[in-house]
């Protein structure tokens, strides 16, 4: 385990030191800070991330705006051991942070990756919510929100109807500054299990005895949470796991997330106080189970391994099973360098037309390795491989290339489209369903002129 070295004791001073203090404050804080750093772990990452700290010196001084993940990274760090502990990093998140191994991600992977993204503000803020699910697809962020209660037991309601739901919060806590931890799960007494990236303690209310600030992210990945934090003490040690239902569905369209519900594991052991013992548990609604779903990659199809852990209070197993990932019939674009021709036949026969890089298209019907396209001045097939599938979840009006800024960059290429719009034949754009959505700033339906002059009023 990583150990902050930050006694609950004196948690609300050095939380607004490295959240949300002066900088002259933060500079004279982090100079001590070298005598209270962990050592260096080299456990794997499911052993260490519920204690990731903002503080430790791998990623410590990871930029992020003007600021680094030491002085101001507490909800960056919250929402790394939220991805991890949600099971949403697969091989394309992987991809978009320019990893290959889950065991390399941490906070200052994901930091760089929203750097990459432009997804800082100069004082280290995340600029755009939607950036996550840029970065780490298999992550929707719902909404930033308020408790309606501050009293212990009715923060723990309203937290256990969101985990019901399938919402994993990161919330900020009650210490007079502007400090974020991710919420693990809710005891039946109202008691609240949290990864701080400041304290040591797991136990809110000993860190924080005021409780929540009130303000929350609602945001869901590939496993919903939890909402008991006592299932590790009563599991005896584990023998052997097997599956015992798979889910619901095995197969999955391209661009689909993976989706677990319906999955059971059931453990089995031996133990001097129970005797043999049987457990059948669910895949995504348990402490003791997590998912490592790094090698799904929901733009390829294939056949994909996932990996279950079962880890109890006192040892750990393993198993896994297999997923399939296929075409869809939707929207596409064209990811080739060289030209995507269009068949009459799959493969073969009369080349119809050639879309260029970035050429955006409609697949009616899929057959094997092929899409079929069928508009007014083009039908035919096309090799999918040529394609990726475009992404599904919108972005801020205005933010074309959602980057969190609507500016020249977005004006640009709302004008290329209306330029190509005249050459390139029906059916084929070069903006998205989701981006012209997005370019849309009077809302009238039409992305045209009119749209034009409300980006000119603002850039």
């Amino acid at each position: 385990m990583q150990h902050k070295k930050i006694i609950s004791l004196f948690a609300a001073f050095l939380t607004a030191a490295y959240c949300s203090a002066p900088a002259a404050m933060a500079v004279e804080e982090t100079e001590e800070l070298p005598s209270i750093v962990t050592e260096i772990s080299t456990s794997s990452i499911y052993d260490e991330y519920r204690d990731w700290s903002q503080m430790d010196s791998r990623w410590s001084d990871t930029a992020m705006g003007g600021t680094t993940i030491r002085k101001s990274g507490c909800l960056l760090t919250s929402l790394a051991i939220m991805a991890v502990h949600s099971g949403s990093i697969d091989s394309t998140a992987l991809a978009n942070m320019g990893i290959t191994d889950i065991e390399q991600f941490n906070p200052g992977v994901l930091a760089n990756a929203y750097t990459n993204a432009n997804g800082f503000s100069y004082d280290g803020s995340i600029a755009s919510w939607g950036t996550i699910s840029t970065i780490i697809p298999n992550i929707t962020f719902g909404a930033d929100k308020y408790f309606q209660n501050t009293e212990k037991t009715a923060v723990a309601e309203e937290l256990k109807a969101l985990m019901a739901e399938g919402w994993h919060i990161i919330a900020r806590v009650n210490n007079g500054s502007y400090h974020w931890a991710y919420i693990e799960s809710v005891g039946a007494d109202g008691s609240i299990i949290m990864c701080d990236p400041a304290v040591d303690t797991h136990d809110l209310y000993e860190a924080y005895p005021n409780g929540l600030q009130g303000e929350y992210w609602m945001l869901k990945g590939t496993n919903p949470p939890t909402a008991s934090a006592a299932e590790k003490e009563e599991i005896g040690t584990p023998s052997e796991m097997e599956i015992a239902s798979m889910p619901d569905r095995t197969t999955f369209q391209c661009g689909e997330s993976l989706d677990l519900t319906g999955g059971t594991v059931t453990l089995n052991g031996i133990d001097e106080e129970k005797g043999e013992w049987t457990k059948t548990i669910d895949m995504t609604a348990s402490d003791v189970i997590s998912v490592d779903a790094s090698a799904y990659d929901s733009k390829t199809p294939g056949e994909y391994e996932i990996i279950i852990t079962a880890d109890t209070e006192s040892g750990k197993v393993k198993t896994s099973f297999k997923v399939i990932v296929c075409y869809a019939i939707g929207e596409y674009y064209v990811s080739s360098e060289e030209p995507a021709d269009v068949y009459s036949e799959q493969g073969e026969g009369e080349v119809q037309y050639s879309f260029k890089k970035g050429n955006v298209i409609h697949i009616a019907k899929v057959e094997g390795d092929f899409g079929y396209i069928a508009s007014t001045d083009i039908s035919g097939w096309i090799d999918m491989v040529l394609l990726e599938k475009t992404e599904d979840h919108l972005h801020e009006k205005g933010d074309i290339n959602n980057d969190g800024n609507v500016d020249k960059y977005d004006l640009s290429l709302l004008n290329t489209y209306l330029q190509q719009k005249e050459i390139l034949p029906n059916g084929v754009s070069v903006l998205t369903a989701i981006q012209l959505y997005s370019a849309d700033l009077n809302g009238d339906g039409m992305t045209d002129l009119n749209d034009v002059r409300e980006y000119l009023m603002i850039v």
